[in-house]
């Protein structure tokens, strides 16, 4: 069976597609090649010279850590296997009264900067000061999650078989089609193909097995990925392929340096 990939919903943030042609061993290697292998930059050290705030300095610190910030990907080789040690300062000088937001942090790289400018940092009293440099660098989400680009999960792409022998199978029909579902229908049953999340209200459940089945089709997965916004989604799935390409190839070159 032949790898295919149709792309079912596309956002700004994230994406929905049919992955088919492969065992569930690689969606898994996929999943998680995207949110633990994909680089990005993130908040890793903060310098504090004044902090007048209630907070204290290690609360402000894990509060600029999670603030996703926008990694250029033209500029650096993130399917790398060993990563930039490039390091960008972030600063800021906020004097209350009034909140400091992520977009009053002042980047020394423009192509490096909060990609959400209104999360909140800390609110200050009048005559209360926060001074400080955030030192953000590459990383990847297996060892913090902070540096995760954002969220991916899959399920098997399932099909409903519903039998119209069922009281009040149309029903079941108008809910799926709300859904915006396929439906397919014959004389004796209806079939909803489940690319997204789909749950028959109680009173169907005494059908299941004989007059409800799921038919799971095999080697097809539905994939959802989310980004925080340090990269685009595309991209996302992009550098995990080539992430695990590489980590491929370097397992068969020590497997040939072994053999000799």
């Amino acid at each position: 069976m032949e790898i295919g990939v149709k792309i079912l919903e596309k956002r700004e943030d994230s994406i929905r597609f049919i992955l088919e042609g492969v065992s569930h061993t690689f969606a898994n290697a996929l999943r998680r090649a995207i949110i633990g292998e994909v680089p990005t930059f993130a908040v890793d050290e903060v310098e504090f010279f004044e902090n007048d705030s209630a907070l204290f300095d290690e609360i402000l610190a894990h509060r600029l850590a999670m603030i996703p910030l926008t990694t250029p990907a033209d500029r650096f080789e993130l399917d790398s296997l060993e990563l930039d040690d490039y390091t960008v300062t972030l600063s800021l000088e906020f004097e209350g009264p009034g909140m400091a937001y992520s977009g009053d942090l002042r980047s020394d790289d423009p192509d490096i900067k909060p990609a959400n400018p209104n999360i909140p940092i800390v609110k200050l009293a009048e005559g209360q000061r926060v001074t400080f440099n955030a030192y953000a660098r590459l990383g990847r989400g297996k060892d913090h999650a902070k540096w995760q680009p954002g969220f991916a999960y899959y399920k098997y792409l399932t099909r409903i078989h519903i039998s119209k022998e069922i009281p009040g199978w149309k029903k079941i029909k108008e809910l799926a089609r709300k859904r915006k579902l396929p439906v397919e229908e014959n004389e004796k049953e209806l079939i909803v193909t489940t690319y997204k999340s789909f749950y028959l209200p109680r009173e169907f459940d005494q059908y299941r097995g004989e007059l409800i089945s799921e038919e799971a089709l095999p080697y097809t997965f539905v994939f959802t990925v989310e980004s925080n916004g340090e990269l685009p989604v595309e991209e996302m799935v992009a550098i995990a392929l080539k992430i695990l390409m590489r980590k491929s190839d370097r397992f068969i070159n020590e497997l040939h340096k072994l053999a000799e």
